[in-house]
């Protein structure tokens, strides 16, 4: 075997975690051990690490006589986090300090190729995200980087759930383009004004969806 192949209960993990993220596992159902198991080829021992992993990380809901519950999506939780996410990602940027060292070449390819995609809501998503990455991806902060890809999970199983419209697509583009041209003036106030202007537009787009009362 390969030194190099990642150890079972983390490939577990990832399984379960990309069930979470694409709604596979139904928000605000329960979680039946012996079918996911079952599902997955894995024995309940790897899983249920992963399901407290998953329960650490904010997914499941932990109850002694229920098992391990998946978390509702619901407008609070947007309300909370997404705030987060934009501060997080404009700390960043200011923590990067110059324009000029974010791939603004990197930037314009992945943003014209979300442009492109037409019927694929999942590669708009990923390309989506991967622009996100890119624009934050020269701080130097590591931690940072981590936290902002922690809770960038979290909304990520919203926008799969709702952010299909091709109409949100492609306002997420224009929007990038903006930020682009801001970045290329050498406008890192207005870079981060843009953002969370952004970050802004997907939440209440989300927000839209959900019966928040």
């Amino acid at each position: 075997m390969s030194s190099s192949r990642r150890p079972l209960r983390d490939e577990v993990y990832q399984l379960v975690l990309d069930q979470l993220l694409r709604g596979e596992l139904v928000p605000g159902s329960r979680i039946i051990e012996s079918e996911l198991a079952t599902r997955l080829g894995v024995s309940r021992t790897p899983l249920r690490e992963a399901l407290f992993r998953l329960e650490q990380a904010g997914f499941l809901q932990a109850d002694l006589a229920r098992g391990f519950t998946i978390i509702p999506l619901t407008a609070r939780e947007v309300r909370e986090i997404y705030p987060i996410i934009w501060s997080l990602e404009c700390l960043a940027l200011t923590t990067i300090g110059r324009a000029e060292r974010v791939p603004l070449a990197d930037l314009e390819q992945i943003n014209e190729e979300l442009a492109r995609v037409q019927d694929d809501p999942a590669a708009r998503l990923t390309l989506d995200s991967r622009w996100h990455e890119a624009l934050v991806q020269p701080c130097p902060n590591r931690r940072l980087l981590q936290m902002i890809a922690s809770l960038k999970q979290v909304a990520y199983r919203y926008e799969w759930a709702y952010m299909y419209e091709t109409a949100l697509a492609t306002a997420s583009v224009e929007q990038h383009r903006a930020i682009i041209e801001a970045l290329g003036r050498g406008d890192l106030e207005r870079t981060i004004r843009l953002v969370e202007e952004n970050w802004c537009f997907g939440m209440d787009s989300l927000l839209q969806h959900l019966d928040w009362q």
